[in-house]
């Protein structure tokens, strides 16, 4: 057995990996007895099992002994699980506090410098930027053991518990007081933390980091602290939980740390490729609510005098100067509350830039929301009587929620009178629809903006800017039904498609030879200013030749799943 080539080994041993590509724990595996046959079926069985790991932080000990030698050149991807203290049972009747959120920085800090510590000590002895190592670290889960998560396959963190409803506790009962159980609401105003940033140890053998959604949310700008200490960072895909409506002062806070970690940090991330910035924000179902300006004036807005323009958001302009001169960066996506700010300087600059940017950008892809950084809205009611006013003082704007400031009694009290119903409607989770057409006074210059950015960018290929609106679903005889649908512009070169999920809309597929900007705008017309500044795109170099056409991707492929989907539960 011991004469054939290894390359025939290898081959027999990738038929043993995981149908499922499924990561797994270190050498939870059943494949490692493999290795003991003979040094060829070592080699072939270690590829696979050490190829991609799932990671706890309480086994770092553990991984730093067995990965060693040739079975790092093995690995490309971490799946890093962070584990946080435990807390008394008493605990869940009380949100945290900032020495409980103290301790969750603290573990998560200590777990992500104890694996950067690990793999630099891969890369000491080698010259140059060139670590040898290209893996990809996903932080792919953070809780402590005492959250409520039944134990999932091979010890992960499982599936959530049955969220139960939590309604105002009755003062009087001294045994429902005593049994009080928030939940996952308990720390859903804590904010994860990466400590010390700057002493965390520089690491070369990552080439891609990603962050997604868990239920214990990270800090805005956690990510990029951490980014900041990569640097062959080619890929990143960064979530950020930007969903707070109830206690605007802490998502003002978070958006504005990020802006400035944002632009100290992208600027040196030569090796980046492909960055997505998602800041999630669930869709507003009341077109009532007031949103939060999340804005700065002047100076601030952007770190340079704007000549009086007034307000701008300034996570998008650092988003946009960060990167502007990327010349690795080829593919943006940036997801969240946006306007113009992210794809134009200012209003100052008119048609003309006195220094261009995203010149090597291929692709990108702006997901907007309904809600504007402003404090106002992209869409508005068909009829001016349609209209309703959101109400005088719904909320305080500098609140801070419990848990941050207030003494342990009025932590208590907050904790007993809260419930999910007050929490919904102070949160604009009420539902209220009415807002269905394009507000032209604040939609106009973010579409302006995006169509003049692409027109200056020489290596572009494909481009979107989109949003997701309420539409009205009929389901039967005068039932309708609300539902959700995009909203926007998409742009292609010849020869390019767009985005796949869209492919299912033939409209999507049609002539593929020219230019084409395609307006998925429902019965809005863009004003003709619009239609040139979008039909300019790419008209030096590809010509004059364009096709440009209105589409409707929800009622070509949505609405006849949504309508399939609700027959199917109705009956």
């Amino acid at each position: 057995m011991d004469r054939l080539p290894q390359e025939i080994y290898n081959e027999i041993g990738a038929c043993f990996a995981d149908a499922e590509e499924n990561p797994r724990y270190v050498l939870s595996s059943p494949r490692p007895a493999l290795a003991t046959i003979s040094r060829p079926w070592q080699q072939a069985i270690e590829k696979q099992t050490f190829r991609r790991l799932r990671l706890r932080s309480t086994d770092l000990d553990r991984f730093e002994k067995t990965v060693t030698g040739s079975r790092r050149r093995f690995l490309s991807g971490i799946r890093f699980v962070i584990i946080l203290p435990g807390y008394p049972a008493e605990a869940r009747g009380r949100f945290e506090r900032k020495e409980e959120r103290d301790a969750n920085d603290k573990a998560f800090t200590d777990a992500v410098n104890g694996l950067f510590r690990i793999l630099k000590s891969w890369d000491e002895g080698k010259d140059g930027l060139d670590s040898g190592y290209s893996i990809q670290l996903d932080i792919e889960a953070v809780y402590s053991p005492t959250d409520d998560f039944h134990n999932g396959h091979n010890g992960c963190r499982g599936t959530p518990r049955r969220i139960e409803r939590i309604d105002v506790a009755e003062l009087e009962n001294d045994d429902e007081i005593r049994r009080r159980d928030l939940q996952d609401r308990r720390f859903q105003y804590s904010y994860i933390r990466l400590l010390g940033p700057a002493e965390l140890p520089v690491v070369r053998a990552i080439s891609g980091f990603n962050t997604t959604v868990i239920k214990r949310r990270l800090a805005h700008r956690t990510a990029v602290d951490i980014a900041a200490k990569l640097p062959n960072l080619r890929s990143g895909n960064w979530f950020m939980d930007d969903s707070e409506q109830r206690y605007p002062a802490m998502r003002r806070s978070g958006r504005h740390q990020l802006a400035e970690v944002v632009r100290d940090v992208l600027p040196a991330a030569e090796a980046l490729q492909t960055l997505h910035v998602c800041m999630s924000q669930d869709l507003l179902w009341n077109h009532a609510w007031l949103p939060a300006d999340l804005t700065v004036v002047g100076k601030e807005a952007s770190g340079q005098e704007t000549s009086g323009q007034g307000s701008f958001d300034p996570l998008g302009c650092a988003i946009r100067e960060a990167t502007a001169d990327l010349g690795s960066l080829k593919n943006l996506t940036v997801t969240g509350c946006l306007d113009e700010s992210l794809l134009w300087p200012s209003p100052s600059s008119g048609p003309r830039l006195a220094e261009p940017f995203w010149q090597r950008l291929q692709r990108l892809d702006v997901q907007f929301n309904m809600t504007t950084p402003s404090g106002g809205w992209y869409f508005c009611a068909r009829r001016p009587g349609d209209n309703i006013e959101p109400p005088l003082a719904a909320r305080s704007t500098s609140l801070l929620p419990p848990g941050h400031g207030y003494s342990e009694d009025e932590d208590t009290v907050a904790a007993l009178r809260y419930s999910d119903s007050e929490n919904q409607r102070l949160s604009g989770a009420s539902m209220c629809l009415f807002r269905w057409v394009p507000d032209e006074e604040s939609l106009v210059p973010l579409v302006e903006a995006f169509g003049r950015a692409c027109s200056q960018m020489p290596s572009l290929k494909v481009a979107s800017l989109m949003t997701m609106i309420h539409v009205s679903l009929e389901v039967g005889a005068g039932r309708q039904v609300p539902t959700r649908s995009p909203w926007g512009v998409s742009y292609a070169v010849p020869g390019e498609v767009f985005p796949q999920q869209f492919q299912l809309d033939p409209a999507y597929r049609e002539n593929g030879g020219q230019r084409r900007v395609l307006w998925d705008v429902k019965d809005w017309q863009p004003p003709g200013h619009l239609r040139s500044i979008l039909g300019d795109i790419g008209r030096e170099r590809y010509g004059d030749e364009l096709s440009e056409k209105h589409v409707d991707f929800w009622a070509a492929v949505m609405k006849p799943r949504e309508l399939s989907r609700y027959r199917c539960s109705y009956w």
